[in-house]
């Protein structure tokens, strides 16, 4: 009964382990400078000090605010770029609004282009998910619709079994054209999709480089 009741609590603070914006060793190291830069360069919000000092309150550890944001301010200097903004964007990360404004003047619209990708990979993803979801849901009505007409040939089926096989048989074929027509729609869509992403690489290589 007690190992029940140990297992709950190890899970919570395994969880809360997980969550933590730092480990007790970092906090014990107190390399605020070296944590506040690494915070800048990926992008976090100030509100990511007030997260690293509830990760280290166990350990005793108060962040140093002085050189945390001294050198948050030099890593924001490489995420506020117009080739990171793209980047992020593309990979459909968020923006915390972090960038000074007039930095963010070249980083947002770059920002809006990698979002302009990353919702039409999103499309190509989906269209090409669609499309092998259908084609298989085809072959599958297909090769039940032959298992039935092999059952159909047995010569020892009353009318009753003939009739419950016919509905059935009729109702998979209904079923695969049904499917067929979805992975049509769905190549159309992969079809378009392609063509978007295609026209996005070409428009923002000379840009931003490929992906």
């Amino acid at each position: 009964m007690r190992l029940f009741m140990v297992l709950p609590v190890l899970a919570g603070g395994l969880l809360l382990a997980s969550c933590a914006t730092i480990s007790e060793e970092a906090c014990l190291q107190g390399d605020w400078a070296g944590i506040g830069f690494k915070d800048g360069e990926a992008g976090h919000p100030q509100s990511r000090l007030d997260e690293h000092a509830k990760a280290c309150a166990k350990t005793g550890v108060a962040p140093d605010p002085a050189p945390y944001f001294a050198a948050r301010a030099q890593g924001l200097r490489l995420y506020c770029t117009p080739e990171r903004g793209f980047h992020e964007g593309r990979l459909g990360h968020d923006y915390a609004g972090v960038c000074p404004e007039r930095a963010a003047r070249d980083f947002l619209p770059a920002y809006a282009d990698g979002k302009l990708v990353h919702a039409a990979t999103t499309r190509l993803s989906e269209a090409k998910s669609d499309r092998s979801s259908a084609d298989r849901r085809a072959e599958k009505r297909d090769r039940e619709a032959r298992g039935v007409e092999d059952e159909l040939r047995n010569p020892a089926l009353n009318d009753e079994q003939k009739r419950e096989l016919r509905d059935r048989l009729n109702r998979l074929r209904s079923e695969r054209r049904a499917a067929v027509e979805e992975g049509r729609r769905a190549d159309w869509a992969l079809r378009d999709a392609e063509r978007e992403v295609d026209d996005l690489e070409h428009r923002f290589r000379p840009i931003y480089g490929g992906w």
